[in-house]
């Protein structure tokens, strides 16, 4: 099956619908596909729009929640008027208990009560309230409601809504999405949406983790012509209460960095019954009506995800943590716009996908006597223009290469690659697939348009294992935007203790990748007659290790990789064992092409200075190697002339 349309979204949340009619109201074909609207986050929220009483600082952000606020009104009355499905609206205003006085903290856009004002304005509040702020221009919406106008909406525009539909792969070619892989066949259109939530990691390689929420509900007591006990939303310290018109009081939430832990749990309801009764004891004696959870789409900075994307007919719109009821109207505005017209909104500019490629290293260095380390440039114009690395038709200026495992945390191996100067990591397949300790979100955590990956088979101990892995590794590339990267580090290593690899496994594997068109980098024992074996099935680099991986012992293997250097029609990269500048420098004058260095850098005690460290001695190695050194002499050579001299 080919369903073709010009716009598809994948997500059917409140973004993804909220954009489907935007779209749809300026004149695009849309298809959104969706697993399950009801696992959509939007029905786990509390639809608060509250940008004040959440205490958002002055900053882009919110100055897109302010924008989105002021939409609201004009947006769900047109929803409403289209479905006839009232969607809850009411800028009711937000008061904000406090248990501690912050009445000199002057947000501009509150009003501060003292105690005996605001136990006034709200009966029943807790003893332990002194006071709080009242925020006007906040309010709410039925977010169930809400959810419920949009789909009717997108049913009655015309829009093709396909529930029921897992997305499993979008594929790319040359940097575009050309289809949308699914259980019910293949989706095509001009131009493709990422609205898939915390959900958007299993399709492409974006900051966006699931934060569990739980929430509970509770029946207020009613009596005929009398008010309702609470009528206005109490954003309090660590809860918030929104009463809904028919009487529910909605009390959350839980925030849990829990993976995809599922299920209300009793320790997430005793603290938000606790600390509901804090700030409003009378609920205490209400039936409780319904208890439920959803996963919040979060980013490293809780800020969203929105625009443009590596591929150029593909973008967005994800990431939106606890706003997203909110900031539906501006995204779906913006974004409209951007694919309309392909002109972004200034503000669009501050929510990048590729922001968190590239933070300040002031952001990100630890402790150490170094206290700035910038990254690693060429100081010699020459070389870095005139002699050139190339592996397998590909161009490299740096020469040296650097790995992402063992660092203590994501931003140390940012920063440690960085300033190395290197422009190919390698990483290892099966332990980003796995989401290992130390592995989760490095797909994520460096920019791919700028570094070359290098997929490894580590852990593979049969040459079986390493091919299947390599080809799980050329489809990571493709997933990154690297669509003509073929290159694989080949390991191949049964051996637990010295973790030295095999010979046997790593030459069959190699030819059976090089037949399936594979760039293969071997890793090996410094191996001559292996090194020239290698080549001669069409390896394009050789590896030759100079110590037991990880060992730091220098380079042990001078002679046996002085004898590959010399015969070898393909790059040389000696891998494993650096464990110093000196020794990266040594393995350059000996006439290496490359080097590959990662638990030097990675261990080191200041990551960061140790990267610069390596790439300022691989480039000097490298000069030393083409200025070519003195001879060696066992005896003396004055450097001063002997002529002339005074007698």
């Amino acid at each position: 099956m080919n369903f073709c349309s010009d716009i598809l979204i994948v997500g059917g949340g409140v973004i993804g619908l909220a954009l489907a009619l935007e779209l749809k109201w300026r004149g695009a074909t849309v298809t959104v596909l969706t697993r399950d609207f009801k696992q959509a986050a939007t029905l786990a929220a509390a639809g608060m729009l509250a940008p004040h009483a959440e205490a958002i600082p002055e900053s882009p952000m919110r100055e897109l929640c302010g924008r989105s606020r002021s939409l609201y009104s004009q947006w769900c009355t047109k929803l409403e008027q289209l479905t006839g499905v009232a969607t809850g609206y009411l800028p009711c205003g937000i008061l904000a208990p406090v248990y501690e006085d912050v009445s000199a903290s002057h947000p501009e856009a509150g009003n501060w009560l003292d105690k005996q004002a605001i136990h006034l304005y709200q009966p029943g509040l807790g003893a332990d309230v002194i006071g709080g702020w009242w925020y006007p221009e906040d309010g709410q919406v039925d977010n169930r409601a809400l959810a419920q106008a949009l789909r009717l909406a997108a049913q009655e525009l015309g829009i093709d809504l396909r529930e029921g539909v897992t997305v499993e792969a979008i594929e790319q070619q040359n940097r575009r999405v050309c289809s949308v892989r699914t259980s019910v066949g293949e989706f095509q259109a001009d131009h493709y949406v990422l609205a898939t939530g915390a959900w958007s990691n299993q399709l492409l390689p974006v900051p966006v983790y699931p934060k569990k929420g739980q929430m509970l509900s509770v029946q207020m007591p009613t009596h005929p012509h009398q008010p309702l006990p609470l009528q206005r939303v109490l954003y309090g310290p660590d809860t918030y209460l929104v009463p809904r018109r028919d009487g529910r009081l909605l009390i959350g939430a839980t925030s849990e960095d829990v993976g995809w832990q599922s299920d209300n749990t009793p320790a997430g309801i005793h603290t938000l019954l606790s600390r509901a009764i804090r700030l409003y004891p009378p609920l205490q004696n209400w039936s409780i009506r319904e208890c439920w959870w959803g996963f919040r789409p979060a980013t490293p900075d809780e800020s969203p995800i929105l625009g443009v994307s590596p591929c150029e007919n593909l973008t967005l719109a994800t990431g939106h943590y606890r706003n997203g009821i909110l900031l539906a109207p501006i995204t779906a505005q913006l974004l409209a716009d951007l694919m309309e017209t392909q002109t972004a909104d200034p503000l669009l500019e501050h929510f990048r996908y590729d922001r968190f490629y590239h933070q300040s290293s002031s952001n990100l260095m630890i402790s150490s006597p170094i206290t700035s380390v910038s990254p690693q440039t060429t100081s010699v114009t020459e070389p870095a223009t005139s002699d050139s690395l190339i592996i397998a038709g590909r161009t490299f200026h740096a020469r040296l290469m650097t790995g992402t495992g063992k660092y203590s945390t994501i931003e140390q191996m940012q920063q440690g690659i960085a300033a190395s100067g290197s422009q190919i990591v390698t990483v290892a397949v099966r332990r980003v697939q796995t989401k290992s300790p130390g592995h989760e979100g490095l797909a994520e955590a460096l920019d791919w348009t700028k570094i070359w990956m290098l997929p490894n088979t580590a852990g593979c101990k049969t040459a079986e294992e390493a091919v299947r892995v390599a080809r799980l590794g050329r489809e990571m590339a493709k997933l990154l935007g690297q669509e003509d990267n073929n290159f694989v580090k080949l390991e191949v290593i049964p051996d637990a203790k010295y973790l030295l690899p095999d010979p046997i496994g790593t030459l069959e594997a190699a030819e059976k990748l090089v037949k399936e068109g594979f760039a293969v980098l071997p890793y090996i024992n410094a191996d001559p007659m292996l090194a020239k074996r290698l080549e001669e099935v069409g390896c394009v680099t050789v590896m030759p290790l100079g110590s037991p991986i990880g060992s730091g012992q220098g380079i042990k293997t001078a002679a046996n990789i002085q004898i590959i250097i010399e015969e070898a029609g393909i790059p040389v990269v000696v891998d494993a064992g650096i464990g110093s500048p000196s020794e990266a420098a040594q393995a350059m004058e000996m006439g290496a092409d490359a080097i590959l260095v990662n638990s030097a850098i990675a261990l080191a005690k200041n990551p960061v200075a140790m990267g610069k460290a390596m790439g300022m001695a691989t480039e000097a190695g490298r000069l030393a190697f083409l200025a070519g050194r003195i001879p060696i002499k066992s005896y003396a050579s004055a450097s001063s002339p002997l002529t002339g001299t005074i007698s």
